[in-house]
């Protein structure tokens, strides 16, 4: 009698529940401190919601370089262009210090292969051939990076290119760009697998070759996910993504002046944020939540607690933590370990925490006062 419709039910509804969460308004937060920054002339971190943690000049329109590069893999995956396709590489003329793969004209290599290189390697020239099978040819595919850009409300970025290398009128700021970073990791499973992804190897011009990731911190910051790297001259940026216990944060640092600085910088916001956060718990096992009748003797009862101790990272000066729970009305007839409940935990449309309640494995005798309309136990969905 474990109600498999019911499970299921409810499990549709921690999941909608969650998936709602991420289209809420994003909020700024204050804080008494300030992340110590070495270098970026332009700053911002964001939580999982978009809600903005800290930022310094984010509106400041600056050169993005090679992080421009997420949007174009954001725009060639839209094309649906598959990975198998086989590409005729034709001539290109790029500037001499523009970081390459090495693809010579009349050879050829997989769409797949050359979206790899582009978004692990950074290579300028595989990114244009991915436009030019896109869309024909780079301006044709700038378009629709800009129409993209649109559609997310980047209203401080413009396109002249695909691969980031500085022209006049190519420029973002750290506030979009941390809206396009995670847009592309929450919807596109390949970039936000191969920005994780180190060493790869591919065929270019018939040679196994491989390539390491331009991001030096990934395998260095603890939880680091990725996500693009950027530079042209004299200038140094950095889009990034990291995730700890339960939070995951999205960064930008523009304008910085060296290639570590750019590193060093997204760790002190990373950091800054993090130990900011507070541990709170929510829900804990120890403690039962409903007690109900059990439905084979009336004499016994069926103690529901939480599955696991729940734990959520809560910033103080962010809105108030809310719940929303779903259990089934007292009286119900259960039996031991059935599933009949969850919970989840949001501060700001950000994701806390989430469990689910189950009847204990073992019975308890029912109190003479009877157990069906009265709650037993401390209701710990109220400690949030």
């Amino acid at each position: 009698m474990k109600a498999p419709k019911r499970l299921l039910s409810l499990l549709l509804l921690t999941f909608v529940l969650v998936m709602s969460t991420l289209s809420l308004p994003a909020h700024a937060f204050a804080s008494t401190s300030e992340p110590d920054l070495t270098e970026a002339q332009s700053a911002i971190v964001c939580d999982d919601a978009g809600n903005v943690l800290w930022s310094k000049d984010a509106d400041a329109e600056m050169p993005m370089a090679s992080i421009t590069k997420i949007m174009t893999a954001m725009v060639a995956l839209d094309s649906g262009v598959s990975m198998d396709t086989v590409c005729q590489l034709g001539d290109l003329t790029l500037d001499e210090n523009a970081q390459l793969a090495g693809y010579k004209s009349g050879t050829t290599a997989t769409f797949g292969d050359l979206m790899r290189v582009m978004l692990v390697y950074s290579a300028n020239d595989a990114a244009t051939y991915v436009a030019r099978e896109v869309a024909g040819s780079e301006d044709a595919f700038v378009d629709l990076m800009n129409q993209k850009a649109q559609e997310l409300g980047m209203t401080h970025t413009h396109f002249k290119n695909v691969h980031g290398l500085e022209e006049d009128g190519h420029y973002s700021s750290a506030s979009d760009l941390v809206i396009m970073g995670r847009y592309a990791m929450l919807n596109y499973p390949f970039i936000r697998k191969m920005v994780h992804t180190s060493p790869i190897t591919v065929d270019v011009n018939g040679v196994a070759t491989s390539f390491e990731t331009t991001d030096e911190l990934m395998g260095l910051y603890d939880g680091m996910l990725g996500i693009k790297t950027g530079a042209i001259d004299g200038s140094y940026t950095f889009l990034g993504c990291s995730s700890r216990d339960g939070v995951t944060l999205y960064t930008a640092v523009l304008g910085c002046s060296t290639k570590w600085g750019r590193f060093q910088d997204t760790e002190n916001l990373m950091d800054w944020a993090y130990d900011t956060y507070s541990d709170r718990t929510l829900a804990s096992p120890a403690s039962g939540v409903v007690i109900y009748p059990f439905a084979y003797h009336f004499g016994y009862s069926c103690v529901l607690t939480a599955d696991s101790k729940t734990d959520g990272m809560v910033w103080p000066d962010g809105e108030d933590v809310t719940y929303t729970k779903v259990i089934a009305k007292s009286g119900t007839l259960t039996v031991p370990s059935s599933t009949l409940g969850v919970c989840l935990w949001t501060q700001s449309g950000r994701v806390v925490g989430a469990t689910s309640y189950t009847t204990s494995a073992k019975l308890v005798r029912t109190p003479s006062f009877g157990p069906f309309n009265s709650l037993l136990f401390t209701n710990l969905t109220d400690a949030a």
